[in-house]
């Protein structure tokens, strides 16, 4: 069975957890063939989005990424553990520079650690875009360095920079698919 997996919310705990644990259902199941990730994210939490590159990344089978929306921020380099990355043609890819919140609460010789750990997250966000994609040299730099712009790639722009392989539709006739079947993410 080629199974396709709907998931579209940010990139938190609930959610990511909800997300493994439902890769993890599909793997087991005794008819397995394939699985796509149809996947549209708003971004989110660094720890978890990196977490999440790094499960999809040690799985025991190939997963193949679909973006059918938007693919934005820290979903960017989930999406990019993909063994092959495609998109629809109304898709698109946000790049921004990282900021983050915490409460006020922290004291004052913990900044410097909270600090550190920030820019770990932004140095392997940048590595994993810079690794998987075939951007320009300096793109990735630029998309998420200190003082960065805010970049959108559409899909021919996506192609372009090796975010994804090829544009298209997955059911591009809208007709019954067989062999196939989709499962969605609900947390």
């Amino acid at each position: 069975m080629n199974y396709r997996l709907a998931f579209n919310g940010t990139i938190k705990a609930a959610p990511a957890n909800a997300l493994r644990a439902r890769v993890a259902d599909i793997l087991d199941q005794a008819d397995f063939e394939s699985l796509t990730v149809i996947f549209s994210s708003e971004g989110g939490d660094t720890r978890e989005g990196l977490s999440l590159y790094n499960f999809f990344r040690s799985l025991p089978q190939p997963v193949r990424m679909h973006a059918a929306g938007h693919v934005d921020s820290m979903a960017v380099p989930v999406f990019l553990s993909g063994s092959v990355r495609t998109c629809s043609p109304t898709a698109r890819f946000y790049f921004h520079p990282f900021s983050w919140t915490f409460d006020s609460s922290q004291r004052l010789d913990g900044l410097d650690d909270i600090a550190e750990r920030f820019l770990n997250d932004v140095v392997s966000a940048r590595s994993i875009v810079a690794d998987r994609a075939s951007l320009p040299s300096d793109l990735a730099g630029k998309l998420y360095g200190r003082g960065s712009k805010s970049a959108v790639a559409d899909p021919a722009q996506a192609v372009e920079w090796g975010l994804v392989n090829a544009i298209e539709e997955l059911n591009p006739e809208g007709e019954p698919q067989a062999n196939t079947a989709l499962w969605t993410v609900t947390w």
